[in-house]
């Protein structure tokens, strides 16, 4: 996955039908980032799901993983 965010972390959805993966939130904190997530992905959060968000630290690697209906 290619880094496209400019903060400390940014969150990655990837959409796995059309395999495409996209930045949908940056955060300056890892706890702001879980913080986007829940909000905006709330109750779409699965333990299994079609698509996944991750967090990317600004070295690239992934801080987070979320299975998202």
């Amino acid at each position: 996955m290619a880094i496209s965010h400019t903060k400390k972390f940014g969150i990655y959805h990837w959409d796995t039908f059309d395999n495409v993966t996209g930045l949908v939130g940056e955060a300056d904190t890892l706890e702001e980032a879980k913080d986007f997530v829940q909000e905006k992905y709330n109750t779409r959060i699965r333990r299994t799901g079609a698509d996944q968000v991750d967090i990317v630290d600004s070295k690239g690697a992934v801080r987070e993983t979320y299975s998202v209906g």
